[in-house]
């Protein structure tokens, strides 16, 4: 049993078990038992490591087996592909996986362990990830941010572009699915879509300055002071402002965390010696409250005069340079 889970990544199907040797009464006798757990029609995982997996990567095994089961037309769609390309997320997996099959290949419908479309799916919307049948990460984000909240649609987009697939791609997507329902939120994400934000928590971060009518601040810029330097997760380089978004995963079960503090203090003593003023913020109000943290914002930078010369900053992909200096 243990190599059939090795071979399937945690999954196995009836026809494999019985080229094993294991005939569906032995399957029936183990999922009784509480060893094995049905995930999709003739797919089984592990009960054991099934239930001690976190909800997504769950989800994500959910939907393999789905997929698998759908048969070779199916590729995982919508919410399914983004857990199987482990994009991030800011909510609970929906209760059922979901496939798309192309048009004519099989009528649409809702079963017991998923849901089934049948829907325009190019060749080049199709790719495989660990021998799964899925949709593209393109794909996925447009699907899914025609009908998500426009915050977790963000949160796909700019990690599409930072991931490297490129807003060309995702508006290739989108003019495939020209008219579909939803299409203008997805194209809204693509277009406020930045590949410098690098956590769900940056993006709602600077959704808030965006929904809000803020100034817009540069992501993730370096601050050179000279014999040291400095990336800001958010900058007004004007104001000379710099937001930083606390995410509990600096901190949390890490045994370097008073190093990390330690280091966070010094940084923030720097900064503030050469003028900056730093302001920060956490996940609970970037998620949930963001009408008031932009509140907390407006007051900052309307206390903040902009100075003659905005702070010159950098950006850095493999080759340290001014990507934007200050004016003349």
């Amino acid at each position: 049993m243990e190599r059939l889970l090795a071979a399937g990544r945690g999954l196995f199907s009836v026809q494999a078990a019985a080229d094993a040797g294991i005939d569906r009464g032995r399957l029936a006798r183990l999922l009784r038992s509480g060893l094995l757990v049905r995930l999709a029609h003739g797919t089984y995982a592990s009960l054991e490591a099934y239930e001690a997996m976190p909800p997504w990567p769950a989800f994500a095994m959910r939907s393999r087996a789905f997929t698998a089961a759908c048969g070779p037309p199916a590729h995982a769609a919508g919410w399914s592909a983004v857990a199987i390309h482990e994009l991030p997320t800011i909510g609970p997996p929906p209760d059922l996986p979901s496939v798309a099959v192309p048009q004519g290949a099989a009528a649409s419908g809702d079963f017991a362990f998923g849901q089934v479309r049948s829907v325009l799916l190019p060749a080049d919307h199709r790719i495989e990830v660990d021998g799964c049948p899925v949709v593209s990460v393109a794909r996925a984000v447009i699907d899914v941010g025609r009908t998500a909240p426009r915050d977790q649609a963000l949160v796909l987009a700019d990690a599409a572009i930072a991931l490297r697939t490129g807003r060309d791609e995702l508006r290739a997507v989108l003019a495939d699915m020209y008219g579909w329902p939803g299409s203008a939120e997805a194209r809204w994400a693509v277009d406020h879509a930045d590949p410098y934000c690098e956590s769900a928590l940056e993006t709602l971060g600077r959704l808030t300055f965006i929904e809000h009518g803020l100034p817009v601040p540069v992501s993730n810029p370096w601050i050179d002071l000279g014999a040291v330097r400095y990336r800001a997760d958010h900058l007004l380089d004007d104001r000379w402002l710099v937001f930083e978004g606390d995410g509990d995963l600096k901190y949390n079960d890490r045994p370097d965390a008073a190093h990390i503090i330690r280091q966070q203090r010094e940084r923030e003593w720097r900064l503030r010696e050469e003028g900056f003023e730093i302001v920060r913020y956490g996940w609970d109000m970037a998620r949930y409250q963001r009408a008031k943290l932009s509140d907390r914002f407006r007051q900052v930078i309307a206390d903040r005069s902009p100075r003659v010369r905005p702070y010159p900053w950098y950006r850095e992909r493999g080759v340290y340079r001014r990507a934007r200096s200050s004016p003349g």
